[in-house]
């Protein structure tokens, strides 16, 4: 069996499958990070994930405490965001940090909860 190259583990990230982040969602210390387009974003994501630009974040944006772990995903295997913001966090010296590589494709196929921020039909912000 040959396993593919992802991003992920170009840059030496661990990953995180679907079904461990659906477990510790709501966790103290667990923050998942949407690195999705903002449309997407608004559309469908994780139940409490905040969105962040993956080149454009401080790490104020993500927590004050360095020991948390964070997750960061977008859409699936082959995309890049969320490794690349993870990879940042990781250089800003957060060290519990994964990637959902599997992505919000794979939440979403297997019917897992999510949260929206379009209200009667129309996009919030």
């Amino acid at each position: 069996m040959q396993m593919r190259i992802t991003t992920t583990r170009l840059f030496g990230l661990a990953e995180i499958t679907p079904e461990e982040v659906r477990r510790r969602l709501g966790e103290p210390g667990f923050i998942a990070i949407d690195n999705n387009t903002c449309a997407s974003f608004r559309r469908h994501h994780l139940p409490g994930a905040r969105h962040l630009d993956p080149g454009d974040y401080s790490a104020q944006d993500l927590s004050p405490n360095k020991n948390d772990t964070l997750v960061f995903y977008c859409y699936d295997p082959l995309c890049g965001a969320g490794p690349f913001a993870a990879k940042r966090a990781r250089n800003m010296g957060f060290e519990n940090v994964f990637v959902m590589s599997a992505g919000l494709t794979a939440w979403l196929k297997r019917g897992y909860p999510v949260e929206t921020d379009i209200k009667n039909g129309a996009a919030a912000g």
